[in-house]
C-alpha cells in the first residue's frame, strides 16, 4: 500500500472507523517518521491490528492508571503536553489523534476546539504533521464546519488512498523543524506541568480559517504578496506570495515589484522618511513601511478599502513591529550585507506571522481591540553559530544532567548544566533546568538569577514566569511574584495553574477575596484539579467560611481520595465547626 500524504500539514480526515487512516499512519511509521498515536483502542490490541511497532501509543481512557494512559478530561495538561513534547522532541513528527469524539463528549466543543487550535499551531511551528479522524455523522454539522476551518487539508480518508493507487511508494515530504524549546521539568506541589505558549498559525492555515472580511461589492480584500527589501542595497531579500500559480501573470508581478522597488529606492536616495506609504499599481493597493534597514511592502487585491481604512492604524503598528523584529534578529547580516540573500531565508516565518496579524486586524469589529501579540518571538532567540563537535559536547552534558536529575542527584546535575553553559552560554534548556534544580534545592535566589537569564532570551514562556513567581514568593517577595504570574497569564490566560498560583500569593497577603476569584477562574478552566479545589478551601477556611471550605475539600477528595492536605484541613474545619456548636 502506498500513501500520497505530504508531511508538514494538519489533516482532518473523515472516516467512520479510522481503518484507512490507521493504514496511512502505519505507512508513515514504516517509512521512518516518528509517530505518536493517541487512541481509544487498547494499545496491545491496536498493535495486533496494524503494523505500528515503530510508533508510540498512548491510550485515551478514564480507567487506566498506567503512565501511557491519558484521561480525556486532562485536555489542557497531560494530553496537550504529551503531543507538544512529541512534536518538539522529534524531527518530522506525525501525531494521529483517534478519539476526538470522546474528547468532545468529555470537554464540550469550545474547549475541544481550543485544544485542536493549540495543537495545530504547535504542528505548524515545528513543521510536524497532525492528523485527526472523525465520523461525520457523530458531530453536529455546524460544529464540523467550524472545526474544518482550523485544518490545512480536509477530506475523506479514502481520497488519500485513491490517489496513492498510481504512486510508486510513500510520498512523504519532510521539513526541518524549529529549535526545540526547553523541557518542562518543574512544578510546585500546587501546580501541574503546563504547556508552553503556542506561536501563531502558519499562513496557509490562516488563509482558510480567517473569517470572511466585510467588504463592499466584489471580492474580499486579500493579501497577494509581501516583499522584504534591503533599504540600502535596494535588493529583494524575501518574497512571500499567495497567488494562484495557475493564473499568475509574470509580467504583472514583475512590473508591480519593480514599481515597489523604485519607490523604496527613491525614498531612500532622497532621504525622505515618511515611514508608512500607500501605492496603487494596476488595481492593487500596496502599503509600504520603511524602517532603518528594511522595507516591507504588502500587496492587497479586492474591493474592501473600507476594511483597510478602518484598520489602517493597526496595520501600520503590525508592519512596524515586524520590521523591528526582523532588524533585531538580522541586524549584523543587514548591516554587513554582501549580496547573499540566503542568510535571510528564516524571514519567511516573519512574513507568515505578519499576514496572519493583518488578517486578525482587518477582521475585527469596528472599535474592537486586537491583541496582535509578539510578531515573532524567535526574534529574541538568535541561534548560536558553533561547530558541530561543540554542540555534541554540550548535548552530552545535557544528557548526563538529565540522568542525574532523574536519579535525584541534583548537585551532580548542576555541575553538568554548568559545563553545558560553559560551552553554550545561551543554551535555553540548560538555563531553565539549572534554575529548576536550584529551586528544588531551596536555593531560590540563585534560581531567580537563571530564570532571569532565560527570560532575557525567551520572555514568551509562561512556565518560566510561573516558576520564577514561586521562587519569589518563597523568598517573601510576593508583590514581584504576583507580577510574574500576571505576565504568565497575559501569555496564556487559559492556564489554570497560573491563576491558582496567583491566588496562593494573594491569599498570603490577606487579599482573600481576590484570591478566591483567581481560584474560581482556574476552576472554570479546569474543574477537575484537586489541588485548586484544596487551595480554594484553604482561602475560605482562613476567613471562617467553613461550610464552603468543607465543600471544596470534599470536591478535592472526590477527585483524588488520597490527597492528604484537603483531608487534614477538612478535619480541622469540622473541629472548628463543632467548637462553634454548628455541628
Amino acid at each position: 500500500m502506498t500513501v500520497m500524504l505530504e508531511k508538514g500539514f494538519n489533516y482532518l480526515l473523515y472516516e467512520e472507523k479510522a481503518r484507512i487512516t490507521y493504514e496511512i499512519v502505519s505507512e508513515l511509521a514504516k517509512s521512518g517518521s516518528p509517530v505518536l498515536c493517541i487512541t481509544t483502542v487498547f494499545p496491545k490490541k491496536l498493535r495486533k491490528m496494524y503494523p505500528l511497532e515503530n510508533a508510540e501509543i498512548l491510550w485515551l481512557s478514564d480507567s487506566g492508571s498506567d503512565p501511557k494512559t491519558l484521561k480525556p478530561t486532562r485536555l489542557d495538561f497531560e494530553i496537550t503536553r504529551s503531543i507538544t513534547n512529541f512534536f518538539k522532541n522529534n524531527e518530522g513528527a506525525v501525531v494521529f489523534l483517534d478519539g476526538f469524539e470522546y474528547l468532545l463528549s468529555e470537554n464540550g466543543f469550545d474547549k475541544a476546539r481550543r485544544f485542536i487550535k493549540r495543537i495545530n499551531d504547535t504542528a505548524s511551528i515545528t513543521d510536524g504533521t497532525f492528523i485527526i479522524c472523525v465520523n461525520k455523522d457523530a458531530i453536529p454539522k455546524e460544529d464540523l464546519i467550524t472545526l474544518s476551518k482550523d485544518f490545512d487539508i480536509v477530506k475523506d480518508a479514502s481520497e488519500l488512498m485513491e490517489k496513492s493507487e498510481s504512486a510508486g511508494g510513500p510520498q512523504v515530504k519532510s521539513h526541518a523543524p524549529e529549535p526545540s524549546p526547553p523541557e518542562q521539568t518543574y512544578t510546585s506541589q500546587s501546580s501541574s506541568p503546563r504547556p508552553v505558549p503556542m506561536s501563531p498559525l502558519s499562513i496557509e492555515k490562516a488563509m482558510e480559517s480567517a473569517p470572511t472580511m466585510p467588504t463592499g461589492a466584489g471580492l474580499p480584500l486579500e493579501i497577494e504578496d509581501i516583499y522584504l527589501i534591503h533599504r540600502n542595497a535596494g535588493i529583494l531579500l524575501q518574497r512571500k506570495t499567495w497567488r494562484d500559480k495557475d493564473v499568475i501573470d509574470p509580467d504583472l508581478v514583475a512590473g508591480m515589484f519593480q514599481g515597489v522597488l523604485n519607490f523604496v529606492n527613491e525614498s531612500f536616495a532622497s532621504g525622505e522618511r515618511s515611514k508608512f506609504s500607500r501605492m496603487d499599481i494596476k488595481g492593487y493597493i500596496i502599503l509600504v513601511y520603511d524602517s532603518d534597514l528594511v522595507s516591507l511592502a504588502i500587496v492587497f487585491a479586492g474591493e474592501g478599502e473600507d476594511v483597510l481604512y478602518r484598520s489602517i492604524h493597526k496595520i501600520r503598528t503590525i508592519m512596524q513591529e515586524t520590521a523591528e523584529s526582523i532588524e533585531k534578529a538580522y541586524r549584523k547580516d543587514l548591516e554587513d550585507y554582501k549580496g547573499d540573500v540566503s542568510v535571510f531565508k528564516g524571514t519567511r516565518k516573519y512574513l507568515d506571522y505578519l499576514a496572519l496579524a493583518i488578517y486578525d486586524a482587518m477582521s475585527a469589529k469596528p472599535g474592537e481591540e486586537v491583541d496582535i501579540g509578539p510578531i515573532m518571538p524567535e526574534a529574541e532567540v538568535q541561534p548560536e553559530v558553533v561547530e558541530a563537535p561543540i554542540v555534541t559536547e554540550a548535548e552530552d552534558y545535557m544528557s548526563k544532567a538529565s540522568m542525574a536529575a532523574r536519579s535525584g542527584r541534583y548537585q551532580e546535575a548542576l555541575k553538568y548544566f554548568d559545563e553545558a553553559l560553559r560551552i553554550q552560554p545561551n543554551n535555553l534548556k540548560a538555563l531553565f533546568n539549572k534554575a529548576v534544580m536550584l529551586q528544588m534545592l531551596g536555593r531560590h535566589a540563585e534560581a531567580i538569577k537563571y530564570y532571569d537569564e532565560y527570560l532575557k532570551i525567551n520572555p514568551y514562556d509562561p512556565e518560566a514566569w510561573s516558576n520564577k513567581g514561586m521562587a519569589l514568593r518563597r523568598m517573601g517577595r510576593v508583590d514581584e511574584a504576583i507580577r510574574c504570574y500576571e505576565k504568565g497569564i497575559d501569555l496564556n490566560p487559559e492556564d489554570a495553574t497560573l491563576w491558582s498560583n496567583k491566588g496562593i500569593a494573594l491569599r498570603s497577603m490577606g487579599r482573600v477575596d481576590e484570591a478566591i476569584k483567581c481560584y474560581d477562574r482556574a476552576l472554570e478552566i479546569d474543574p477537575n484539579d484537586a489541588g485548586i479545589w484544596s487551595n480554594k478551601g484553604v482561602a475560605l477556611q482562613s476567613v471562617g467560611r467553613l461550610e464552603e471550605a468543607i465543600k471544596c475539600y470534599d470536591r478535592a477528595l472526590e477527585i483524588d481520595p488520597h490527597r492528604r492536605v484537603p483531608l487534614q484541613n477538612r478535619e480541622i474545619a469540622l473541629r472548628q465547626l463543632r467548637q462553634r456548636g454548628l455541628r
